[in-house]
């Protein structure tokens, strides 16, 4: 038992030593963000490295996307991919041949009745100007959109330095993943049985969880983490005895920046080889945890594969 405890603790320390990382870094590239108001964006060719003058966009309020390199005066971007729709499909099919809209309440010339969009909105009712030296640009059928939408899936944009740091927050993506922490399980809630009655422990249970983190999307840190792991203390026995103990547990947790919150339950085991007849030998409780940092993992990072 002593073995075990000292393997726990080095493996805690080992863990500090290595600890909580965040998504926030000071590497930009790669992170997510999110606009905060529609920022103009110009495109960007990454082959020839050149920002394309010759057409603007604007990215909508609430439009998810991540850094993909960082050059003079800005930041070049990708959206994460918007949903691709039939009705979206055919109407960029049929761009090319558009006739100006008469009213905003009348579709589009050849645009299917009832058809909702933003997407289809002319820059000029913006002030958007486009430049007309551009009609052999593959861009050119978009010239009079004003918001980039699933057309603009795998594309990059260049947004001034100057809107960005006004008009964005930082993000972080969905995510799936493996985790592993240490965990402290506060409370735990004993059944009663033939042997023994129901009862509270309120003691600090320290141990070692692992299992699947689902990272939501969200200005602030939160994920939902359902755990396995395994933990030694000691427990009461009686009223002048106590033992050593090995907990077996599963469970789910929640948390919200440094917040959490979760419900465990796990079976108790102590050497049967004593004197000692305990009456929870085995027998399953519930464990309650609720306060700052009581599962301390390692959080997983940005992913540009995601979804608006």
């Amino acid at each position: 038992m002593k073995n075990i405890l000292s393997i726990l603790f080095f493996l805690f320390v080992v863990g500090q030593s290595f600890g909580q990382t965040t998504t926030k870094g000071t590497d930009i590239i790669g992170q997510s963000f999110v606009t905060k108001t529609s920022i103009p964006v110009k495109v960007y060719n990454p082959l020839s490295k050149k920002i394309d003058k010759d057409f603007s966009f604007l990215l909508n309020d609430g439009t998810k996307f991540y850094i993909y390199e960082v050059v003079d005066s800005g930041y070049i971007v990708s959206v994460w991919n918007y949903k691709s729709t039939p009705e979206k499909n055919d109407f960029y099919k049929m761009l090319p041949g558009l006739k100006e809209r008469k009213s905003d309440s009348l579709p589009i010339s050849g645009e299917k009745t009832g058809t909702k969009s933003y997407y289809n909105i002319f820059k000029a009712a913006l002030g958007i100007n486009t430049v007309d030296s551009a009609k052999s640009s593959a861009l050119n059928k978009y010239k009079n959109l004003a918001y980039v939408d699933s057309w603009g899936n795998d594309m990059q944009f260049f947004i001034p330095l100057k809107d960005f740091n006004g008009k964005c927050e930082s993000i972080y993506p969905h995510k799936r993943g493996f985790t592993w922490g240490f965990l402290t399980l506060p409370i735990k809630a004993r059944f009663g049985n033939s042997k023994a009655p129901f009862t509270f422990e309120e003691k600090i249970n320290f141990g070692i969880s692992a299992g699947v983190k689902w990272q939501h999307v969200n200005t602030v840190y939160s994920a939902s983490n359902l755990l396995g792991g395994i933990s030694v203390g000691s427990v009461k026995v009686d009223k002048d005895n106590s033992a050593s103990a090995i907990s077996l547990s599963v469970g789910y947790m929640y948390q919200y920046d440094k917040f959490q919150i979760g419900l465990f339950t796990g079976l108790d085991f102590i050497d049967k080889s004593g004197t000692v007849n305990w009456g929870y030998q085995g027998k399953p409780w519930l464990g309650f945890a609720i306060g700052f940092s009581l599962f301390g993992e390692n959080k997983t990072s940005a992913s540009t594969d995601q979804t608006q």
